[in-house]
C-alpha cells in the first residue's frame, strides 16, 4: 500500500488543515405546535391566527428557513384552499416572502369535503438581526374554509442558517 502525499509533500509537512466552511451551518432552531382550528372566507390572504414561530437571527447576513406541516380543509367540494407564508420584522408589516397568487399549498376536490396534509417551506433573506415572524396566511376561492382538521396538531419549525 502507499501513501499519498498531498501536494508531493509528507504528511509532517501538513501544518493546518482547511478553514471551517462558514455558511450554511443550522446556527439554531426554534419549534412549535399549534391545535386550534382557523376557518375563513377571505378571497383574500389573511393571517391564521396562532399558526407563525418566530427567530431572531444573531446575524443580518443570515438566512431563516421555515417548514410547516398542516392540513388544509376545503369543507365543501369544488372549493379551493390555498395557503402561504409571510414575514415580519419586529414592528414592520407583512411581507408575503412566497409572492405567489396562489401561495405555496393548496387544497381542493371536486367531489365531496377534503382535508389536504401541506407542507410550507421557505428560505428567506430577512437581512436584519432583529426578530422575525413567520406566519401561515389562508384564502379561498370561494366559500369558507379552514386549516388544520380535526384532533389535528400544527407543527412549526424555524431554522436560523448562517449566511
Amino acid at each position: 500500500m502507499s501513501i499519498i502525499k498531498p501536494n508531493n509533500n509528507t504528511i509532517s509537512a501538513i501544518t493546518a488543515l482547511p478553514a471551517a466552511i462558514t455558511t450554511g451551518k443550522v446556527l439554531q432552531v426554534v419549534t412549535n405546535t399549534h391545535a386550534t382550528r382557523f376557518e375563513t372566507s377571505s378571497t383574500s390572504f389573511v393571517a391564521a391566527t396562532g399558526y407563525d414561530i418566530a427567530i431572531t437571527p444573531s446575524s443580518s447576513s443570515n438566512k431563516g428557513f421555515v417548514i410547516i406541516s398542516t392540513i388544509l380543509d376545503n369543507k365543501a367540494s369544488g372549493r379551493l384552499a390555498y395557503a402561504t407564508l409571510y414575514r415580519t420584522i419586529s414592528g414592520g408589516s407583512a411581507t408575503d416572502i412566497i409572492n405567489d397568487a396562489e401561495g405555496i399549498a393548496v387544497g381542493y376536490s371536486a367531489g365531496d369535503r377534503v382535508f389536504t396534509p401541506a407542507t410550507l417551506s421557505a428560505l428567506d433573506s430577512p437581512n436584519t438581526s432583529s426578530e422575525v415572524t413567520y406566519q401561515v396566511y389562508v384564502k379561498n376561492d370561494n366559500g369558507e374554509i379552514g386549516i388544520n382538521g380535526p384532533e389535528a396538531e400544527t407543527q412549526l419549525t424555524a431554522f436560523e442558517i448562517a449566511g
